[in-house]
């Protein structure tokens, strides 16, 4: 079992117009973890808790680089999508992402490990110990595991002499 998901969050701005956010999860390369509860968000309490540990209901988002997440056959959601806790995740219009409102902290703890558990079973990761955290909404483009067949290099062939 994976860590508490509340371990892993780090806040990273707090404003009286914007709330508050939390950094994501880069859960490998290729797949992206959004634990946010503030007063903007859809949380419960809808408010900004110093302890995090009361909210009860979490927004969560997942994101990934190319393919988009949902892209059928091979985005990340074809994996997560039968998952008891991704019924109520939709990919609003204008988004990259498939978001979650009023996600149950029990339920975001499974979103966490079913995402390590993707990752590790497709050579993202070797392990939890793996997870770092990124700023909300980073550009991130992969930069490592497997470029495709486009990313292979060609061998030098060798002149005949």
């Amino acid at each position: 079992m994976a860590k508490d998901f509340r371990e892993y969050l780090v806040e990273c701005y707090r404003s009286d117009d914007f709330g508050r956010a939390f950094k994501e999860l880069a859960v490998g390369f290729k797949l992206f973890v959004s634990f946010q509860a503030s007063e903007v968000h859809s949380c419960t309490p809808e408010e900004t808790l110093d302890d995090i540990n009361q909210y009860t209901h979490w927004e969560v988002s997942l994101r990934s680089t190319t393919p988009p997440i949902d892209t059928p056959g091979v985005g990340p959601w074809m994996s997560l999508r039968e998952k008891e806790w991704a019924e109520p995740f939709d990919r609003p219009e204008f988004h990259r992402a498939m978001v979650g409102e009023f996600i149950p902290t029990e339920h975001c703890q499974q979103v966490l490990e079913d995402c390590i558990a993707y990752a590790v079973e497709k050579g993202h990761i070797e392990s939890e110990a793996d997870i770092r955290t990124v700023e909300p909404d980073e550009e991130v483009k992969k930069t490592t595991g497997c470029g495709g067949c486009a990313g292979k290099k060609k061998p030098v062939q060798q002149s005949a002499e």
